[in-house]
């Protein structure tokens, strides 16, 4: 995959990241709150659960796309991609709420926006330099590990402000 075909593929990541990610906010109520839906997508307006909103849709979209996209640093673009949007919603979110000083929806909704554009920004950036083969496998590892601790801090959530719902 060349350069431009590398910004199309992760521009349309964007996106899709967006619109699934938009519309899952809601995919837990409408299930009736299926628990395996929940895994997945937010069962509460915790700042954590919101992650998913970010996570989920991004790990999909690569995930799938991994089956057919060879080359670069595709593993690491991958992991950069889910890290990076996911942690800028806590590390957005504290920080502008600590200085307004409430939640504001607006803010929220760029958070999310600002959050899945940096994170395929990061990967597009990522795929594009020298291959890292070494980064590239520990990146599998990041991405299992990422996956299993939203799992688990969704059923068994920590006694700490990130986990809690408003």
């Amino acid at each position: 995959m060349n350069k431009k075909q590398s910004l199309i593929f992760f521009t349309v990541g964007a996106f899709f990241t967006l619109i699934l990610g938009t519309a899952g906010h809601f995919f837990y109520e409408w299930s009736g709150k299926n628990p395996v839906v929940g895994l997945f997508f937010p069962i509460n307006e915790s700042v954590w659960e919101h992650m998913k909103l970010v996570l989920f849709p991004t790990a999909l979209y690569l995930g799938t796309a991994s089956l057919k996209v060879r080359g670069g640093n595709y593993a690491l673009s991958s992991f950069v991609a889910l890290f990076v949007g996911a942690a800028l919603i806590p590390l957005l979110f504290y920080s502008y709420t600590g200085i307004v000083g409430k939640s504001v929806l607006a803010a929220d909704i760029t958070v999310f926006i600002v959050s899945v554009i940096a994170g395929y920004a990061f990967a597009y950036l990522l795929f594009n330099i020298k291959r890292l083969p070494f980064l590239n496998a520990v990146a599998v590892i990041g991405i299992a590990t990422i996956v299993v601790c939203f799992f688990t801090f969704t059923l068994c959530p920590p006694d700490a402000e990130l986990f809690q719902s408003p």
